[in-house]
């Protein structure tokens, strides 16, 4: 059994089922002479559900995804004091120390914790929007 993800499923000559709507349709009261009636249009579905998506905005989104996420985990250790001797914690640090660099000294605190976790989280919070914005550029 294999997974298509992204594929379409192969038309057949029946009809497909139609889709359970979420909320009723309003319906029309039908006028008291049989003279109008109504005509349903059908429309095409929206754009990005006709459209496949693009490779390069997912990848650009993962990216970002990613540079959040490693800054979380690494506000995360910090705040729960884990061991930087461990290879895993070192790890996480380093990378989000590196993804942090240009926010450094945004801003200054006396507490050195404090002033971590308030500069990681607007890295995280600028590498994450920056994503959003380049993937919707990219997308169409």
């Amino acid at each position: 059994m294999a997974l298509h993800l992204g594929r379409r499923r192969h038309e057949t000559a029946e009809e497909e089922a139609p889709r359970r709507r979420l909320w009723p349709r309003r319906t029309q009261t039908p006028p008291a002479d049989d003279t109008a009636r109504t005509v349903v249009v059908k429309r095409k579905p929206r754009r990005w559900m006709r459209s496949r998506p693009n490779p390069v905005s997912m990848l650009i989104m993962a990216a970002g995804w990613a540079a959040a996420a490693i800054l979380a985990l690494g506000i995360l250790l910090t705040w729960g004091d884990a061991n930087p001797g461990n290879v895993l914690v070192d790890a996480v640090l380093d990378t989000g120390r590196w993804l942090a660099t240009p926010f450094h000294d945004v801003f200054t605190r006396q507490d050195p914790e404090e002033q971590l976790y308030i500069n990681w989280a607007l890295a995280g919070v600028v590498y994450y929007v920056l994503a959003r914005a380049l993937s919707w550029m990219t997308r169409f």
